[in-house]
């Protein structure tokens, strides 16, 4: 009975620094390489393969040969993610790189991003306890960044929720059913 509550101590711990503590891994630089992450973020932003074609001095055919090199590699990067994770995907969208998983482990609703700044990150949708976390002003400046990136507007009163809150006003829009 004593090593139940134990473990019930140490999984709520656990699953408190989960949330938001996003994890260290990053693929960013094992992946795409710079030139990719930049065609990448320029198709995410809604450039044409032809406009993105012209910004790079390249023809359009090979805007598209590096679209397809871009998609391996990114689902490969959210598929390890899940993996090293042990997550469930359940959609991935490699043209906003966010790909929405389940974490059976610990029954929350996890997203998987990629972004041109912080690579790939894990988020857990998890009320953590942001405002006794040590990681609270790196996961602030890290969401700030991933919604600058992603053109989501932050109010002042919305800069100043928790992170797990700000997380939640972020990656929503990526979750089936809770937008």
């Amino acid at each position: 009975m004593a090593q139940e509550a134990l473990r019930a101590v140490v999984h709520k711990y656990y699953i408190r620094q989960l949330f938001l503590v996003y994890s260290e891994m990053t693929f960013s630089g094992g992946y795409l390489t710079a030139r990719e992450t930049d065609i990448w973020d320029l198709r995410r932003r809604q450039n044409s393969q032809s406009e993105i074609s012209r910004l790079r001095g390249v023809s359009r055919q090979a805007i598209h040969k590096t679209y397809q090199i871009i998609d391996q590699k990114m689902e490969q990067a959210f598929m390890e993610a899940a993996d090293t994770n042990h997550l469930e995907a359940k959609t991935v969208n490699l043209v906003d790189g966010v790909m929405e998983a389940y974490s059976p482990a610990h029954k929350i609703p996890v997203i998987v991003s990629f972004s041109k700044v912080n690579g790939v990150k894990v988020w857990y949708f998890y009320e953590g306890n942001c405002d006794g976390c040590n990681q609270n002003r790196l996961c602030r400046v890290t969401l700030e960044d991933e919604a600058e990136e992603r053109g989501v507007e932050l109010s002042d009163a919305e800069r100043l929720l928790t992170p797990s809150q700000l997380a939640h006003r972020i990656f929503s829009r990526y979750m089936e059913g809770h937008h």
